[in-house]
């Protein structure tokens, strides 16, 4: 768990965590961002309650999400790692359901499941999200990530421990990275049950904060980039997915588009134009549930 300034909705969050029933024991790991609003108060105060499951990062120093991060999922030991951003919530059976199909198909490497989407008032905003039947069988595979960008919601995310190779990063990264290098070591599962809230309209985040929508995207562009050098194998995914998001980025009439151009023309493959519309399509249902 990492969480930065959420003194409003933290102690929800860590307790329907160490609420969980399961037939295997776990810790949580949570790593505040020096918080200034009474955060990390919250989170000494449940490791005193929790001492046998609830491991404390207290940085001397702000680090920023992305290093937040990377350090709260090395220090995990485990078998599977779960995240959940500090904001969010748990449902019960989450774990249990999670470790449960990780186990029984070892080809697997993540998992994810659907989640309601609540506001801060507590209302229901958008229920039952993603659809998974926009994945066949609900399995999410490499070319799916490369071709479509963001495929589900990180609060709602177990790996295998063994899937993630990226100990340490310099710089920002997006949720999309990790995504994408879980995915290489096998494929990703939707699980069609709601275990878990999303906080849709937050007052307060943790991976964007400080971060327009144009630095963002030249994160997903420098981030698709580097796929394009590691997975040649990849070219023509990775061409749709520029042009999708180029067309993306013309609409919201943001200078980013430019990077996306410059993606699609180093990543040029042929696609006919009844296959560009078909996955145009398919785009736009994935992202609207994710």
């Amino acid at each position: 768990m990492i969480t930065y300034n959420q003194q409003k909705y933290i102690r929800e969050c860590l307790q329907s965590i160490v609420d969980q029933e399961t037939d295997f024991d776990f810790e949580v790991i949570v790593g505040d961002d020096c918080s200034t609003d009474g955060t990390r108060e919250a989170v000494v105060e449940f490791a005193k309650r929790y001492p046998d499951r609830i491991v404390p990062l207290l940085y001397p120093e702000k680090v920023g999400g992305t290093q937040n991060f990377m350090s709260v999922h090395n220090r995990a030991d485990g078998t599977y790692v779960a995240h959940i951003d500090g904001d969010d919530i748990a449902l019960p059976g989450k774990l249990q359901a999670q470790v449960d199909y990780l186990d029984a198909h070892p080809d697997c490497s993540v998992t994810w499941h659907r989640m309601n989407l609540f506001n801060d008032a507590g209302t229901l905003c958008k229920p039952n999200l993603p659809d998974v039947s926009m994945f066949e069988n609900g399995n999410v595979y490499l070319a799916d990530a490369l071709k479509f960008g963001s495929v589900c919601y990180h609060s709602s995310m177990m790996y295998r421990a063994s899937a993630r190779k990226t100990r340490q990063v310099e710089g920002e990264t997006l949720d999309y990275f990790y995504t994408v290098e879980m995915l290489m070591s096998g494929y990703g599962k939707y699980l069609d049950d709601i275990l878990g809230k999303y906080r849709y309209n937050k007052s307060t985040g943790i991976s964007r904060k400080g971060r327009g929508p144009q630095t963002v995207m030249k994160q997903y562009a420098d981030h698709l980039n580097h796929y394009l050098s590691l997975l040649p194998a990849f070219r023509r995914e990775i061409f749709i997915n520029s042009v999708l998001y180029l067309l993306v980025e013309l609409k919201n009439r943001r200078m980013s588009a430019f990077l996306f151009l410059k993606l699609a023309i180093r990543s040029f493959s042929f696609v006919g134009y009844g296959e560009f519309m078909k996955n145009f399509r398919r785009f736009r249902r994935i992202n609207a549930g994710v």
